[in-house]
């Protein structure tokens, strides 16, 4: 890949126009790539307003996305913008041509416009996933991935997700050891797999929302590394074992289990982000019992394991007693 073409739209996103400056924009010929030729093209105005700092000025049309190698959607402040049918029939041109065609947060919904991504697996920031169900509901949509590669489309989540999109663009065109070298220069983990799931609040109250059940909850937090069980819940709220779990599923959305491995897993990684404790004492101050049985869990809440997720999160300094 050696000409890229951005589709500057009313509203861009100025992040992701700095993603993709910083990634092919800037000389990074020590690094093993480029140069690169960089074409930001817009339908119609010289220039597209860009939020919060003004305008950026176009330097094509969008004839320019013409026989580029890589064409990128950044996204935009509204997502659900009208996509100018310009730009619509110079993304599918592109596509038709062979053109790898990449959209950044929000730009998905840029390539759900033209239709790019019916039948493919995709991705958007979190925050707007159902939105982009009904603007693209014959995509196959992957709400926790940080990007999707088909091939020839690609999606990535928010906001960081789509410069985790673009070092897998450069690895995959120019291998793994050029993208752990780009990834020094802008100090960041060197390859976060697409299917490592989005780092999001799992939405699942600490707290009830029904008084009632609030003390036991907060009992159970202050004692998440004690082995408490379900039935411990239950005798603290001095209820019926079915009585508890009709109330507490009505208080939280979900079931009393589910709602403890929550906590541990929340409790594992913030004793991951702030101490130096080993895995194993992270489990067993967790509750999880084993590094074994932690890695599984974290596997299923987060998609990485705790090793890896100390690696990107560590905030360093910072170390509790075992």
């Amino acid at each position: 890949m050696r000409t890229i073409g951005v589709l500057l739209l009313p509203g861009t996103r100025m992040f992701d126009l700095a993603v993709i400056g910083e990634v092919w924009g800037q000389d990074r010929t020590d690094s093993g790539i480029g140069p690169f030729t960089v074409r930001l093209c817009s339908p119609g105005r010289v220039r597209t307003a860009v939020s919060p700092f003004g305008d950026v000025a176009a330097t094509h049309g969008l004839t320019g996305l013409d026989g580029c190698d890589l064409v990128l959607a950044p996204g935009r402040d509204d997502p659900l913008a009208l996509v100018p049918s310009a730009a619509v029939a110079a993304l599918r041109r592109a596509h038709r041509a062979g053109t790898t065609v990449a959209g950044l947060c929000s730009g998905a919904f840029t390539l759900a416009a033209a239709g790019l991504l019916d039948g493919r697996p995709a991705t958007t920031h979190w925050r707007d996933f159902d939105a982009l169900t009904r603007v693209a509901p014959r995509a196959d949509l992957r709400r926790d991935v940080l990007y999707t590669d088909d091939g020839g489309v690609l999606t990535s989540a928010g906001v960081v997700g789509g410069l985790d999109l673009c070092l897998h663009l450069v690895r995959r065109d120019h291998g793994a050891e050029v993208a752990a070298a780009l990834a020094r220069r802008l100090v960041m983990p060197p390859a976060r797999e697409g299917g490592q799931r989005q780092y999001v609040d799992n939405p699942l109250p600490p707290v009830a929302a029904q008084p009632g059940m609030a003390s036991t909850m907060d009992w159970a937090l202050a004692r998440l590394g004690s082995g408490i069980g379900v039935e411990d819940l239950v005798g603290h709220a001095r209820m019926s074992e079915r009585t508890f779990h009709r109330e507490f599923a009505a208080a939280t959305g979900v079931t009393p289990g589910r709602w403890l491995r929550v906590q541990r897993v929340r409790y594992a990684q913030r004793l991951l982000e702030t101490t130096e404790l080993p895995v194993e004492r992270v489990a067993q101050r967790s509750g999880l019992g084993t590094a074994a049985n932690l890695r599984r869990r974290m596997h299923a809440e987060v998609g990485v394991g705790p090793d890896s997720y100390r690696r990107t999160f560590r905030s360093g300094g910072v170390t509790v007693g075992t």
